[in-house]
């Protein structure tokens, strides 16, 4: 099957595989669906089949242009990572700009090795498995002169492959100024470039960028891929796959990341923030966010923290519509879910999922996190029922 490497989407992949060979491929396409289900890894195969030697077609995955957009080395290849911004000033590391000091100049360096690490960390974990999550954190965006840089080397004649090849990773983290600037190179793509967009977030998109690309929808997995996945490729306890496998609604990165230890660490932190405010007094539910936002100051790892409110919300609202202990996600909290449930009721429930949903989106627009946690744990407490 083409593109063996992604999982399932099979559908996906016969459709891209027939425009290939018929040379029907568009200039510009925009791979879409929910985290983890392959958007990244299906980027890199069509990648490698548009250069496979043998081609085109299927990706022979052994010749020299294949193994080199595996390891993400290939110099008609080229990803593009959300990252810091780097210095406001545009003069290249090392030169010095009219009226700057010694030590702005080698600040600004500075910076611009950071960002280069941070660059390289990103590409060696994509390398290593496309499904594994990225680390993105607040600060990570494309700016404008990435997509200058884009247009630039897309402009320049392949070096040793058939066709450049741009994938632009977590697409919905483009400023506004990235966004106009892409918009012109859809409109007049340099060369004979191919242009690939990720995201799991395609509404954040300008619609004129999105009528502009070929869409591809990824659908989510289902649980004997992802099962099959985690003991084969990635090695996990055959013990934790089931309970990574309800976790993951569909995304391996999340099955991933529940089968791991820093998922475990986030399950017990949510689980007692919810304890705090169902069982604490105002100042306990303080002194709970200031640990959490002093041990975690990345806004990303608030989103985590409220999406598995979300799924212990989720199982309560099971709870108590069916009674079915055996339909909910956390299993292995389910004696605390129930002594939840009866704190709360079905409406409750829902009022609670919808606020957390509504700080979820306040953080997105830059919301003050200390605040935004605090009004959603003022929102939760008045979901319970009043103490009899």
């Amino acid at each position: 099957m083409a593109f063996d490497r992604v999982l399932a989407q099979s559908t996906t992949k016969d459709r891209l595989m027939r425009a290939l060979v018929d040379g029907r491929l568009a200039h510009a396409y925009l791979l879409h669906g929910p985290s983890g289900v392959g958007a990244e890894a299906l980027a890199i195969e069509l990648a490698k089949a548009v250069n496979c030697v043998n081609g085109p077609g299927e990706p022979c995955q052994v010749c020299i242009p294949c193994r080199k957009i595996g390891t993400l080395q290939h110099p008609d290849v080229r990803l593009y990572l959300p990252l810091p911004s780097p210095s406001a000033k545009s003069a290249k590391a090392g030169e010095r700009t009219d009226g700057e000091s010694d030590d702005e100049t080698d600040e600004r360096a500075s910076r611009g090795e950071d960002r280069e690490a941070r660059r390289q960390e990103l590409l060696a974990i994509l390398a290593e498995s496309p499904y594994v999550p990225l680390p993105f954190n607040k600060r990570d965006h494309h700016g404008i002169d990435d997509i200058r840089e884009l247009r630039r080397e897309a402009s320049v004649k392949p070096y040793e492959g058939r066709r450049k090849v741009v994938i632009l990773v977590a697409a919905d983290r483009m400023t506004a100024d990235a966004s106009n600037a892409l918009l012109k190179t859809l409109e007049e793509p340099p060369g004979d470039l191919l242009l690939v967009l990720t995201t799991d977030r395609p509404h954040r998109l300008l619609p004129t960028i999105l009528s502009r690309c070929q869409p591809v929808r990824l659908s989510r997995l289902a649980d004997d891929v992802l099962a099959e996945a985690l003991t084969r490729w990635f090695h996990v306890d055959p013990g934790r796959v089931p309970f990574a496998v309800r976790q993951a609604d569909g995304s391996l990165s999340r099955a991933l990341a529940s089968a791991s230890e820093r998922g475990e660490t986030l399950r017990t932190t949510a689980v007692a923030f919810l304890d705090t405010i169902h069982t604490g007094t105002m100042v306990d539910v303080f002194d709970r966010i200031d640990q959490f936002l002093t041990a975690h100051k990345e806004t990303p790892l608030i989103e985590e923290i409220l999406d598995i409110l979300i799924g212990y919300y989720r199982d309560l609202f099971i709870l108590l519509e069916t009674r079915d202990d055996e339909a909910v996600q956390n299993l292995d909290r389910r004696d605390w879910l129930m002594t939840l449930a009866g704190q709360t009721s079905a409406g409750q429930v829902e009022t609670a999922i919808d606020a957390i949903h509504t700080i979820k989106q306040a953080l997105a627009r830059n919301a003050h996190p200390p605040l935004a946690l605090t009004v959603l744990a003022l929102r939760l407490r008045a979901c319970r029922k009043p103490a009899a």
